[in-house]
């Protein structure tokens, strides 16, 4: 299959773009991944992209979809994009964005904000931000203590 934005190597990679209510398919080359700023990371990233399964179990993702259930472990990090598209398209979003209970308002805002901290540490990691991801550790490790006060009170 040839790809379906240079129309000349052949296509090796599916890729998404999300709308705010739609979702379109688009086979690629390597090429055009790296001009998208795709990075196909490993192997186990590139035999999913290529093949929609699991390299651990063999799942396929349409097999996801039709059950509702993921084979293994492995099948979480090889499908990790699709279900994100997956679930922002049947569901309202990957967040939850409801009420939240009222006694526990800052142990549940102290955890968020602990969740969102990783995340950042993440990317500087990622991003080889060393200094900035050894603070931000620190924050997060402030934070946690600061959750342990805040859960023995309640108890």
């Amino acid at each position: 299959m040839k790809c379906e934005l240079c129309g000349i190597n052949n296509a090796k990679y599916k890729y998404y773009e999300v709308d705010s209510d739609t979702v379109r398919e688009i086979n690629i080359c390597e090429e055009c991944a790296r001009e998208k700023g795709i990075d196909i990371k490993n192997k186990e990233d590139a035999i999913v992209a290529k093949s929609g399964t699991c390299p651990s179990c063999g799942l396929t993702f349409k097999e996801y979809k039709d059950s509702g259930n993921l084979g293994c472990v492995q099948c979480y990090k090889s499908f990790k994009d699709q279900i994100k598209i997956f679930l922002k398209e049947s569901q309202l979003g990957v967040v939850h964005k409801g009420k939240e209970p009222v006694g526990n308002s800052k142990l549940i805002f102290v955890k968020k904000e602990i969740l969102e901290m990783k995340k950042k540490l993440d990317d500087f990691v990622e991003d080889e931000k060393f200094e900035e991801a050894v603070k931000l550790r620190d924050k997060i490790e402030e934070r946690k203590e600061e959750l342990k006060t805040i859960r023995k009170k309640n108890d």
